[in-house]
C-alpha cells in the first residue's frame, strides 16, 4: 500500500536488508534495486534506516544517500545494539 514504511537495516559487516530481506551485496546498486522493487513509484514512505552500534559510518552514509537520491523525504534514523540488528531475519 502506498505510504507504508520502509525498514533499512545497516549490519555490523556492512550489509544491507530491506524490510528484513537480506541483499546479495553491500553496493549502492544493489540497495537501489531493493528499495525500487519495494516503493516502485511511490516516494511518500517514510525510511528508517536501523544501524548496528558497530556498523561503519560509511556504510550508513551509503545507505541514506541511496534513499536521499531516490527522492524519499522522510527518513528516521534509529541505532541499535550489535545484537538486536545482527537477529533480525
Amino acid at each position: 500500500p502506498v505510504g507504508d514504511a520502509l525498514v533499512v537495516t545497516v549490519t555490523e559487516a556492512g550489509g544491507y536488508r530491506v524490510n528484513g530481506r537480506e541483499l546479495i551485496n553491500a553496493s549502492a546498486d544493489t540497495l537501489r534495486a531493493a528499495l525500487l522493487r519495494v516503493a516502485g513509484e511511490d516516494r511518500t514512505a517514510t525510511v528508517t534506516i536501523r544501524a548496528d552500534a558497530r556498523a561503519t559510518h560509511q556504510s550508513v552514509v551509503t545507505a541514506l544517500d541511496v534513499v536521499g537520491r531516490l527522492g524519499f523525504s522522510s527518513i528516521d534514523i534509529a541505532t541499535v545494539p550489535a545484537t538486536a540488528a545482527s537477529a533480525q531475519p
